[in-house]
């Protein structure tokens, strides 16, 4: 008996500190969207009973009969607002929402009612007149009350009780809109985490192949110019520092892809020596602008794979960077047949499959011919402000 009485105790308890906490967590919007309710209610109301309210106001002072009913609203709005809010925590908590709804429209209005009728009475006995339609006897007397209380909670239990379940739908819609919209961020983070696997998987096939045979260089070179071998290697290594992070991140700026671009063409140019001569064009405002990391380098070790090292003369490379109606576009020259379209490397293959990842249709990696043997290569991407 004792073990039953303590858990009626402790479960009296816990509704009794949900109350609390619900009525604590009453906010200014909420208290306004009472009041103008109850006014709404008011007016509801007054329209359907506008003969007997006429009928009230040719007996008694207008500027004392509207305000009894204007505050005889306010208060069964605010009751149910407390019961409405009361049902909130305990949904929250895991009770049954439309058992919960169901007891805060009957037991919000029936509350609303006895204090709304409480105040009307006192409000009837000491400040109307006593004045009321004499074809309506049972407005005063010993029967007022009774009849006051039977009309007001039949009336109230009608619009009340539609407020709580018109409320009680949107809410439960909202929540379920909320739960959709988090399981669809979590949908698309999930992707987003996806696809940047996938494309730091892509990437890390973008090694160049000129890696190794700058090494392949370096070892030569130890043999017959050490101080020159030395530059290489110290250019590289500084190459590697900076190419490394890009390599496993998803997003840089034509300045990093630029820089990067510069310092490869510098250790293939120690390499190559005379044979290569390079010009980078860039505008100062387009240097903060967001490229993928690793498109540019590629394509220039695919020009001088295919190009230059494939010939016994010199060569030239161009990059020009340019931006128009909301385009990136990136340009690389090639005085020799480095870019030819027919050249199927896996390093171009990779270029354009993480161009689709990240883009779609919305960019493209084009190769053509230009006159004299010269070939040519555009990346036509979104153009992305820096953050």
């Amino acid at each position: 008996m004792n073990a039953a009485v303590a858990m009626r105790n402790a479960r009296a308890t816990r509704y009794a500190n949900w109350a609390a906490d619900a009525l604590r967590g009453i906010r200014w919007p909420q208290v306004r969207g009472a009041m103008v309710f109850g006014l709404a209610a008011w007016a509801f109301a007054s329209l359907i009973n506008l003969q007997s309210l006429r009928q009230f106001l040719e007996m008694l002072p207008a500027d004392r009969l509207l305000p009894m009913f204007a505050i005889d609203y306010q208060i069964k709005a605010f009751v149910l607002l407390v019961a409405i809010v009361i049902a909130d925590r305990a949904v929250d908590e895991g009770a049954p929402r439309r058992l919960a709804y169901i007891a805060a429209a009957v037991l919000g209005c029936a509350v609303g009612v006895l204090l709304g009728e409480l105040f009307s009475w006192a409000w009837r006995l000491f400040v109307l007149p006593d004045r009321w339609p004499a074809s309506r006897p049972w407005l005063k007397g010993a029967g007022a009350p009774y009849y006051f209380a039977v009309w007001g909670l039949t009336h109230w239990l009608l619009v009340g009780g539609c407020a709580v379940f018109f409320y009680a739908d949107r809410r439960a819609a909202k929540k379920t809109q909320a739960h959709l919209n988090a399981a669809e961020l979590d949908r698309i983070r999930r992707s987003k985490l996806a696809l940047e696997s996938r494309l730091q998987a892509m990437q890390a096939r973008v090694e160049p192949q000129f890696l190794f045979n700058t090494l392949a260089q370096v070892e030569h070179l130890y043999e017959s110019e050490p101080n020159v071998a030395k530059r290489v290697l110290n250019d590289l290594i500084a190459y590697l520092r900076a190419a490394m992070p890009l390599m496993r991140s998803t997003s840089s700026t034509v300045a990093q892809e630029v820089e990067l671009a510069r310092t490869y063409l510098d250790i293939v140019r120690v390499r190559l020596g005379d044979r290569l001569d390079f010009d980078i064009e860039v505008p100062s405002k387009l240097r903060e602008v967001r490229m993928p990391p690793m498109m540019l380098l590629p394509l220039i070790d695919h020009a001088i794979t295919y190009g230059l090292e494939q010939s016994s003369g010199s060569g030239s490379i161009r990059i020009a960077v340019q931006a128009s109606d909301g385009r990136l576009r990136v340009q690389i020259a090639d005085s020799g047949a480095g870019l030819v379209p027919e050249t199927g490397a896996a390093g171009i293959a990779s270029i354009r499959e993480r161009l689709a990842a990240l883009y779609g249709a919305d960019a493209r990696l084009d190769l053509r011919r230009r006159d004299a043997g010269a070939t040519h290569a555009l990346l036509d991407i979104p153009y992305e402000s820096a953050p």
